[in-house]
């Protein structure tokens, strides 16, 4: 069935390392020369790990994954403190990186309940269901936040992979991913928003934190309070 092919293709995508077999390394020249960041790892250590927020279709958190951190070689933390090294060459004199938190979720609700209705209908409107195109592809989206909104949904973190109609109004699968380190005397958190990605066909998950990271980075560079940032994904 077409509809479950394209809902397996997003997952594969969205969640590359949980659901389609061994992690794919992502080569990084020169990791080893910022060996000499010391990254303090404080998040919650659910962060890493993976987890299915609901089975139930009915559940508002249903269709919404939280994404390991062994999805990613290297992970995101060693990532994120080698592209800092490499963007920021103030962190050569402190080189010391907090990290409150790294995080990434993947929301497929609309795709998954999508597919459950077009399995289970027939006729007519199974028909239009399984025939509906590929969803839109657009662009990495990348907003500095309070981290206060990690205390406000401590209890409820599924609600970290909601979006906004004007966010996502073609309701495509996404992920959004979550940053908040301390570094260079300012600490800053990040909420990006990912779809599939308009100028980069089926993208690894690690190339998708890369972007996220560089957005998450060039708010260090801004002087003063930053609101937010876009980003385009470049050819």
């Amino acid at each position: 069935m077409r509809i479950l092919a394209i809902i397996y293709t997003f997952v594969a995508i969205l969640l590359t390392g949980c659901a389609t077999g061994p992690v794919q390394p992502m080569s990084v020249p020169g990791l080893e020369k910022s060996n000499v960041v010391t990254v303090e790892d404080l998040r919650p250590s659910s962060e890493a790990q993976k987890e299915n927020f609901s089975l139930l279709i009915s559940s508002e958190a249903y269709g919404i994954f939280r994404v390991p951190e062994s999805a990613t070689n290297p992970t995101g933390v060693r990532l994120l403190s080698h592209r800092a090294y490499e963007a920021l060459p103030a962190l050569e004199k402190n080189p010391v990186i907090k990290v409150h938190h790294f995080v990434t979720y993947a929301n497929l609700q609309s795709q998954l309940r999508w597919g459950a209705v077009g399995g289970a209908v027939g006729g007519a409107l199974g028909a239009v269901l399984m025939s509906q195109p590929s969803p839109p592809k657009g662009e990495v989206y990348t907003i500095q936040v309070d981290s206060s909104i990690f205390q406000q949904t401590a209890t409820e973190e599924h609600r970290r992979a909601f979006y906004s109609e004007a966010e996502n109004p073609s309701k495509t699968p996404v992920n959004v991913i979550y940053i908040e380190t301390e570094m260079l005397g300012r600490r800053i958190a990040t909420r990006s928003l990912v779809p599939p990605l308009k100028n980069k066909p089926n993208p690894t998950l690690a190339e998708v934190i890369d972007i996220c990271i560089a957005n998450h980075l060039a708010l260090y560079k801004e002087e003063g309070p930053v609101v937010g940032a876009t980003s385009r994904l470049a050819n």
